[in-house]
Formats: C-alpha cells, structure tokens, sequence
C-alpha cells in the first residue's frame, strides 16, 4: 500500500506544491500593509487561488480518476499484481489526505482575526467544513462500486453544480418557503446555521465511513 500511496501523491504533486506555497504565504496576513499596491495585488491573487481551490478541489477524487485514466482505471489497476484491499486503503487513504489539507489551507485565509486586520483575506465561498462534505460525498456517489471505477451516470462538473449551486439554492428555497408559510422570523433561522453545516458534514462522514465498510467485505 506504501508504494500505491506514493504513486497517488506524486499524481498530485502540482496540488501540494500550491498548498505548500499558500502554507508558506499565510503568514503574511498578519504582517503586510494591506493598503499598498503590492498587498492588494497579491491578496487577489491569493483570493483567486483559494477560490479555485474551493472548487476545482470539491469532488477532488474525480480528478485524481482522469488521472488514473478515468472509467478504464480500475480495470487496468484490477489487473496488475497489487492487493485489491491495498488499492482500496490507498485511494481513501488519498482522499482524506487531501481533503484535510485543503480545508486546512480554505481555514487559514477563511477566518479574519479582528486583532490583527479588519481586512484580511475571507474566503467563503466554500467553507472548510462544506469543502470535506463534498469531497468525502463524492465517493459514495460517485465512486460507490470501486474508488477507482467511477459511476457512469456522475460527473464531475455535475456534481460540483449540484453541491456548490442546486443544493444551497434548495435549502434556501425551503427555508424562506417555510419562512412564508409560517409567518416565521427568518432572521431565527441563523441561530440553526451550525446545525445545518455540522449535520451535512456528519452524514458526509457516515456516508463515507458506510461505503468504505462495504466495498472492504467485497474485498474480504
């Protein structure tokens, strides 16, 4: 399993040399001017990249399958003489790795430390515990047989839509429409905001966690 875990790290080396620079670079929010040129140029540049991060980095594991070689990878894998299981802890293993890394980047430039800056980077287009959601949703979705066989009917992009636009815009449709129905205060609706978020991310967990048991007893 060690040299399959290699093999998927150095798939993503381009991944981790962006997180090692972000890494690097967050500390310069605590002791740049924010005012100058050169500050505002390179925090937008920083916004952009963490924004890509957020997205092109949701579902991640899709990407690391057209890397592999997309639907003809598990067969091709499949083939060769490696463990079955060893493949299966490998490409999980890959996947919280990099799931935890990038919410752990998102989070350093996602909080802004009043004491410090009032204008410090805040990035909350995805926020960290969405970005893990989606990423550890996209196996039992889209990676529910192998995790290196992709369902047919699941893309990417799709995907990506669905969590980051189709689902955000249905919750807030039933939620104003419940706000409507019942003459209920909207504004209470924030109280119930962690909530929300914690519940998505547990079942994210339990989904994932629900999967990898099934596809080990296929293995075992």
């Amino acid at each position: 399993m060690k040299n399959l875990l290699i093999r998927n790290l150095k798939l993503r080396k381009w991944t981790i040399a962006i997180y090692t620079v972000l890494l690097v670079a967050s500390p310069l929010q605590l002791v740049l001017d924010y005012h100058t040129n050169l500050a505002k140029v390179l925090y937008s540049t920083l916004g952009m990249i963490l924004v890509a991060i957020s997205v092109l980095d949701s579902g991640h594991v899709f990407r690391f399958n057209s890397k592999l070689g997309h639907k003809h990878a598990y067969h091709f894998f499949a083939s060769l003489p490696v463990s079955k299981l060893s493949l299966l802890n490998a490409n999980y293993l890959t996947v919280i790795i990099f799931t935890l890394i990038g919410a752990g980047i998102l989070s350093l430039y996602g909080a802004t430390n009043n004491d410090f800056s009032k204008d410090a980077i805040n990035i909350n287009f995805t926020l960290p515990f969405s970005y893990i959601a989606i990423n550890l949703f996209a196996i039992p979705i889209g990676f529910k047989k192998y995790t290196e066989q992709k369902s047919e009917y699941i893309s990417f992009i799709p995907y990506i839509l669905g969590m980051l636009i189709f689902i955000p815009f249905l919750i807030a449709i039933m939620i104003i429409g419940y706000s409507l129905l019942f003459n209920y205060n909207f504004e209470h609706f924030k109280y119930f905001k962690d909530s929300f978020n914690y519940g998505f991310l547990a079942l994210s967990i339990i989904f994932f966690v629900i999967n990898y048991i099934i596809q080990y007893r296929k293995l075992t």
